[in-house]
């Protein structure tokens, strides 16, 4: 009599097989689940990075705004134009008419006398620190940028001025020459402070994907000119919603030294602080471990105090 064969019967194999199907399913279940978490948690955090670079921008370009020179022309719970703060420098040596030469960004002594966050053009502005021969009274004078360009240090900066020293005449970095629109009085002098200020709107807009950003456009110092085209610097955030108290995706307040709200026609020499309000949400539904299915959310409020303003 021939021995049975070995193998599974037909009742272990469905069994087996079932087992085996749920066991996938479970395992494929646990994985889905952990994409879906991963994705959520992705769209949270970049969320939450909008919101981060829209008040930083922000801040740190009303922080270094020339309130008290030029006030903020454009003031709207949308929008903002004011003149920031780009760059700095001392005057290496006595105007020569309208131009006025200044020491490299990088020095061999390791000093900082020169230092731009945009480098100046003929859109921009120049503040000339001039001291009244007659009284020593101090001013800030304010003149057009015709030209703004390279210059080597020996015929720009040489040493003998005292602003360089023998080492920077070999080094890679250049002085540089400023071109004003008209020649400076004769109390502009030798160590004058310079302060460079580029007028610029930062406003919340719709996008052509229907989106809503910051947007940045430069704007004509004198305001003759009007803005270039806008341009989007952060973002996606909420639509705007106006109303006081509505949702927008940023929103501005302004108030004056003794805390009380400003109004859009206001002057906006008198601006103390700028209340910033940034909303941004998930273009989707989320949901996290627990929680329900919905929209993520968030928003930031900071309060800035122009560096120049009036005191």
């Amino acid at each position: 009599m021939r021995p049975g064969r070995a193998g599974f019967s037909l009742v272990e194999l469905i069994v087996a097989i079932t087992a085996s199907a749920l066991l996938g399913a479970g395992v494929i279940g646990v994985l889905v689940r952990q994409q879906k978490f991963f994705r959520a948690a992705t769209e949270m955090l970049g969320v939450r990075a909008q919101v981060r670079d829209g008040i930083d921008i922000l801040v740190s370009d009303i922080r270094s705004a020339a309130v008290a020179s030029f006030g903020i022309p454009l003031m709207t719970d949308s929008a903002i134009e004011l003149y920031s703060v780009t760059g700095t420098s001392v005057i290496c040596r006595t105007p020569v008419g309208a131009v006025v030469y200044l020491p490299p960004s990088l020095l061999a002594s390791g000093n900082t006398l020169t230092s731009f966050v945009a480098q100046p053009d003929d859109g921009d502005l120049a503040m000339l620190y001039a001291t009244d021969s007659a009284n020593g009274d101090g001013r800030w004078d304010v003149f057009r940028i015709a030209a703004f360009t390279g210059q080597s240090v020996s015929s720009a900066c040489p040493p003998a001025e005292g602003f360089t020293s023998p080492g920077d005449l070999s080094a890679s970095g250049s002085a540089f020459q400023l071109t004003l629109g008209e020649t400076p009085s004769g109390d502009v002098r030798k160590g004058s402070p310079v302060r460079f200020v580029r007028r610029a709107r930062y406003s919340l807009y719709r996008s052509g994907d229907g989106k809503w950003y910051l947007g940045y456009r430069r704007c004509d110092p004198g305001g003759v000119g009007g803005c270039d085209a806008v341009q989007p610097v952060s973002g996606p955030y909420m639509p705007y919603a106006g109303g006081a108290g509505a949702p927008s995706g940023i929103g501005f307040r302004y108030y004056d030294a003794q805390g009380l709200e400003l109004s859009g026609g206001s002057s906006g020499n008198s601006v103390a602080r700028i209340d910033i309000t940034v909303r941004s949400e998930s273009t989707g539904a989320l949901r996290l471990a627990g929680d329900a299915v919905t929209r993520y959310r968030d928003s930031s409020v900071v309060s800035v105090s122009p560096r120049n303003r009036l005191r």
